[in-house]
């Protein structure tokens, strides 16, 4: 199996990116992801502190073969192992004003990764539940890794994790796939800013393409759900396409008319925002397989 290191890496969506390995359609492959903050942290006795830093989000490049402009890349996420350590630190002082009304110190903790779990305290260990926060493709706007957009890219959403396929839009020929940022774990609205158990992990994917859908934004489905995930400037920008592209997604997989689908999804859909700490806020929309099998060709 072919696997991309973190000797290279970008710090945004660029068409200037260099895969670090190019990988058939259909082919497994593995990545190792850099911290979202660089290479400072290589033992647990490490502290984070700011001078320490590079980023945001470095990210390893992988070209994919025999992918055109207007194709759609599928990513099957098949693995995330984190690595032993990991940490997180408190650092974005608008957040703190606006959700404790005043500032706080970074108090920064770093954390074992072992067996399973996050070693929090010794009296506390915490499962791990690993995601890839940054992952996208590249895009015109070659915007920093900070931010999400059409493309993915910096997301936070948890459900970007093992058994979940991602839906792309290639802008490039090669697809030029960016994959870094995982977390250990992320809790909902990522409030700290290097906010989940920020690590390295190894990374196994696979990919294949699918014709041009006409996606305004991610499109991702694992074995319960069909999901959307955008990344807009404000939260009612993100939900709003969000929501329409899953209405899209279901009304072309499940055969549904755009009134039976707004219909149903007003009483199964679920939604939230993942994170408020980027230049763009991340919204998932997403609603059960089940339901929408038994809803096909139900119109009233």
């Amino acid at each position: 199996m072919k696997t991309a290191g973190r000797e290279t890496v970008y710090y945004s969506h660029a068409k200037e990116n260099k895969p670090v390995i190019y990988v058939e359609q259909g082919e497994t492959f593995a990545v190792k992801t850099e911290l979202c903050s660089g290479t400072w942290l290589q033992k647990p006795t490490d502290i984070w502190s700011a001078e320490k830093c590079k980023g945001p989000n470095p990210t390893v490049c992988i070209g994919v073969k025999d992918t055109q402009p207007g194709d759609i890349l599928a990513v099957d996420i098949l693995c995330i192992k984190p690595e032993d350590i990991g940490y997180t630190c408190i650092l974005d002082k608008k957040l703190n004003m606006a959700i404790m009304g005043e500032d706080m110190s970074p108090h920064p903790r770093t954390v074992r990764i072992c067996n399973g779990f996050i070693h929090w305290s010794e009296s506390l260990k915490i499962p791990v539940q690993p995601m890839i926060g940054t992952l996208g493709t590249s895009a015109p706007e070659s915007l920093p890794n900070s931010y999400g957009g059409y493309y993915g890219g910096n997301m936070d959403v948890n459900e970007i994790t093992e058994g979940t396929t991602v839906y792309l839009p290639v802008s490039y020929s090669g697809a030029l796939l960016n994959i870094g940022d995982v977390h250990a774990i992320q809790g909902d609205g990522e409030i700290c800013n290097a906010g989940g158990i920020e690590c390295r992990a190894h990374v196994t994917l696979r990919t294949h393409v699918l014709k041009n859908n006409g996606q305004s934004c991610v499109r991702a489905e694992n074995n319960e759900y069909i999901m959307t995930v955008a990344c807009l400037a404000s939260t009612d920008e993100s939900f709003y396409t969000a929501c329409k592209e899953l209405i899209r997604f279901a009304c072309e997989r499940y055969a549904l008319t755009k009134e039976e689908c707004f219909s149903l999804a007003s009483q199964v859909m679920q939604a939230r925002c993942t994170q408020f700490v980027n230049p763009t806020r991340s919204y998932i929309c997403k609603m059960p397989k089940s339901i929408l099998g038994k809803a096909v060709n139900q119109s009233v």
